[in-house]
């Protein structure tokens, strides 16, 4: 998925792109670990203002939540981590049944490699 993602995206720059696959991953990670059957993901640029969106589409009925960890822990930080990333997300529900869960990265025009 983060080889399809860099592909998708050749126009954001080195640190934008790793924001976004970062925030992609832990999206379909947490669909894949929570929810049964397969997640579809959409991954899409819009230049002006600079912004990627990333949303993943799985059958769980559930929406993710914030985990606590703790240091020693080595789960339960990747909505924390989707949040701090993103200017924006959250979860829809689909009419077909389950939820598109989604994040908006921000970034400026030096870094859209327009």
């Amino acid at each position: 998925m983060r080889r399809w993602v860099t592909r998708v995206l050749p126009e954001l720059d080195e640190d934008h792109l790793s924001d976004v696959l970062l925030v992609a991953t832990e999206l379909v990670s947490n669909g894949f670990d929570h929810a049964p059957g397969p997640a579809l993901v959409r991954v899409f640029h819009a230049p002006d203002p600079c912004r990627v969106y990333v949303e993943v589409d799985v059958t769980s009925e559930f929406p993710p939540v914030s985990g606590r960890s703790s240091i020693a822990d080595t789960r339960g930080r990747g909505v924390a981590m989707v949040a701090v990333y993103s200017g924006d997300r959250g979860v829809r529900r689909r009419a077909e049944g389950g939820e598109t869960v989604w994040a908006v990265l921000a970034c400026d025009s030096s870094t859209c490699g327009r």
